[in-house]
């Protein structure tokens, strides 16, 4: 699986839609942080939450980059030659998850740099923020890993990746207005369903939502490791019986 993993990693360097993405994670993050480009709604803001503010957009990337480029494997035969080569789906499966948390975590690093040439502080409460933020989107990139290697057509795989998008910003758009009506074990029961979603545990870590439906980060990083498990477990199901005709 090491050959495997390796493999992948040199075939992503070599994309450019996965080099531009580091790119405009730099950039604009550095843009945004340093105030060259603000929102209206982040004037007042400090550096540190304009850079936490541009995290949510690495969830954007990792909704669209697995399809890209899990999915053309099967129609170029790419993952029938390995399987013939002697390597398991499952071995094929994993080796692809890791490429997408390295992936994530050269992207965060990008991030992180532009954040701190466009000014953020980085004091121990937004570190501690920064790491929640990286687990969650990991989270989500697993997750969306896990739908590529699934749903082996690429508009099947893209429409899903897209529908999980879509439901997760809605989602946190609709949890802010219900947490507004919820009170007592509801509300704490509510904060918890809102943090599954990576959007709700950014829009928390920016500040922007109520104390209430933060349940603290030990819990949001709980929340973000039971995303990766039952994925991976959903992953893995059945997959060597799986037939790839």
């Amino acid at each position: 699986m090491k050959n495997l993993y390796k493999a992948n990693l040199y075939r992503m360097i070599k994309r450019p839609d996965y080099l531009l993405g580091c790119v405009i994670a730099m950039v604009v993050t550095c843009a945004i942080t340093s105030g060259a480009y603000a929102f209206p709604f982040l004037a007042a803001k400090t550096a540190d939450i304009r850079m936490l503010f541009t995290g949510a957009a690495m969830v954007l990337f990792f909704s669209i980059f697995p399809p890209l480029f899990i999915n053309p494997e099967y129609a170029d035969g790419c993952i029938r030659n390995r399987i013939i080569a002697g390597f398991s789906q499952r071995q094929v499966y994993l080796s692809h998850l890791l490429s997408m948390v390295s992936a994530m975590t050269f992207m965060f690093i990008c991030y992180l740099i532009g954040g701190l040439i466009g000014g953020a502080a980085f004091e121990a409460k937004t570190l501690e923020a920064l790491f929640v933020l990286f687990i969650a989107v990991c989270a989500y990139a697993v997750l969306a890993a896990t739908v590529s290697f699934r749903f082996r057509k690429i508009i099947a795989s893209m429409l899903t990746t897209m529908l999980i998008f879509n439901v997760c910003f809605n989602g946190l758009l609709f949890g802010n207005a219900i947490l507004s009506i919820l009170n007592g074990a509801a509300l704490r029961v509510g904060a918890v369903i809102y943090n599954i979603n990576a959007f709700g545990q950014w829009f928390c870590l920016t500040g922007y939502a109520d104390d209430v439906a933060n349940p603290g980060s030990g819990i949001q990083i709980l929340l973000s490791l039971m995303i990766m498990v039952i994925s991976f477990v959903f992953g893995m199901a059945g997959l060597d019986k799986r037939d790839l005709n």
